[in-house]
């Protein structure tokens, strides 16, 4: 770590992780927000985030670990807002139209799954949660 190389890595992995931490914050539950505002601002912040064993360094798996964070969080806020896209009627879950006019559904066209099959709670409608365990079955299928 006190190669002037690797601190300038770092700082620029942790500049680009703010900018992204700043999209994918916006998106957290009110308790990673409330854990969040204890946490110091901007880089420090993240990089205190990180520093899962308080040691002023990052490892590499520290690193990849919060790097994994902000995938995550970034890859959630992109399905929300798909999801959101979707959703033509604002209604804040996916009816059986909707369902229909996801882009997996027509390229699978009469092979695509019912939406009852995904329908967890059997509304008759896809909540987000279920419109996600909807994308992760029908994008593991060849």
């Amino acid at each position: 770590m006190n190669n002037p190389s690797n601190k300038t890595a770092i700082s620029l992995c942790l500049a680009a992780a703010l900018a992204i931490g700043n999209l994918a914050q916006a998106q957290t539950t009110p308790a990673v927000t409330t854990q969040a505002a204890q946490q110091p601002a901007g880089a420090v912040g993240i990089f205190s985030r990180w520093d899962k064993d308080k040691n002023n360094a990052l490892s590499l798996v520290e690193f990849q670990a919060g790097w994994q964070e902000v995938e995550t969080a970034m890859t959630v806020r992109k399905l929300q807002e798909t999801f959101a896209l979707k959703d033509a009627n604002k209604s804040g879950s996916l009816e059986a139209a909707e369902y229909l006019n996801l882009d997996l559904i027509k390229k699978a066209g009469s092979s695509a799954p019912p939406m009852a099959g995904f329908d967890a709670d059997k509304n008759q409608r896809l909540d987000f949660k279920e419109y996600v365990a909807m994308l992760d079955v029908l994008l593991q299928k060849p």
